[in-house]
């Protein structure tokens, strides 16, 4: 076997094995010879549930890139609904509905704003959803004046610190809405035409699929999953805060490559995507147990980046 074909044979294992999982399974392993108490259930328990913040976002941002857009907008998306939320409930259990009607409601608006932007008047994604996100920032200033007020009601803060049979809720909810998005791209035909609107926007086209439609689709529901991250992580923290969405930025795109999707569309899914959060979160658990710098912490996720772009891209072979 040539050097090519051993090292196509070695991508396709890694594809049908998950890489990102096996790189999950090597950084916790290391993470635990360094810190034993990494092996313990309730530290696990406790990185599932920080995950789940992340790996909420990211199964919106994934249905984006699937169809070979991105989406920045999601950081101002969770801040503005951690502002709303908070500001809305005033801590009374009676306004939890009208919050979180509210909060996607907006999303709805923000997703189908950056689909008219990207489709309709042909702006590019980043550039279309990087300026919607400093307008939803500064929405979120003007709306509060520089001072937020107002705090989550506790029986809405259940979803964020609440257990069921000992498992943290957002870990539930961020594994039910994947088991959901995985049978939507998996199993339907809005997966196999997501899919398409990626690989090939032009083909798609001649074989009837609904690019725009698909594409505008894409948006709104990568802002409602920012929604339901920026919901998750207002019950956990109960307060409003300016800056809750800033973590988000980028680190949903990191954990979406992680996982080996294509930033040019048509390859990726939702499992791989669980993993890329898992992993992006063990990182930052790891970095803390070496006791590295923030600075430090910035570099290493954005080599990581770069660096998961190259093996998926080697391991693709020719032509990707």
């Amino acid at each position: 076997m040539t050097g090519a074909g051993a090292l196509a044979a070695v991508g396709h294992g890694l594809r049908a094995l998950g890489a990102v999982w096996i790189a999950v399974a090597l950084l916790y392993v290391v993470s635990g010879l360094i810190s034993p108490s990494m092996f313990q259930v309730g530290q696990v328990l406790n990185i599932l549930q920080v995950a789940a913040f992340l790996g909420v976002v990211a199964l919106g941002q994934v249905i984006v890139i699937l169809t070979g857009g991105i989406d920045l907008s999601q950081a101002g998306a969770i801040t503005l609904t951690n502002i709303v939320a908070t500001s809305l409930m005033l801590g009374q259990p009676e306004n939890i509905a009208v919050a979180i009607v509210v909060c996607l409601g907006l999303a709805v608006l923000v997703g189908l704003l950056n689909g008219i932007l990207v489709v309709v008047i042909g702006i590019t994604p980043l550039v279309a959803t990087l300026g919607m996100n400093s307008i939803l920032f500064g929405t979120a200033l003007v709306y509060t004046g520089g001072a937020p007020r107002g705090e989550a009601a506790e029986a809405f803060e259940v979803i964020g610190t609440g257990r069921v049979l000992g498992i943290p809720a957002p870990t539930l909810i961020w594994l039910s809405l994947a088991a959901a998005l995985f049978v939507l791209t998996r199993r339907t035909v809005f997966g196999r035409w997501l899919y398409a609107t990626g690989a090939n926007p032009v083909a798609a086209r001649l074989m009837g699929v609904p690019v725009d439609r698909m594409t505008v689709g894409a948006f709104i529901l990568s802002a409602v999953m920012a929604a339901v991250g920026g919901l998750l992580l207002t019950a956990y923290i109960g307060s409003p805060s300016l800056g809750i969405g800033n973590q988000f930025l980028l680190t949903s795109v990191a954990a979406v490559v992680v996982g080996g999707a294509a930033l040019t569309g048509g390859v990726g899914g939702i499992l791989a995507t669980v993993g890329g959060a898992i992993f992006i979160t063990e990182l930052n658990s790891f970095t803390n147990i070496v006791r590295v710098t923030t600075g430090t912490q910035f570099v290493l996720q954005g080599a990581i980046i770069i660096l998961s772009v190259i093996v998926y891209r080697r391991l693709s072979g020719p032509g990707r």
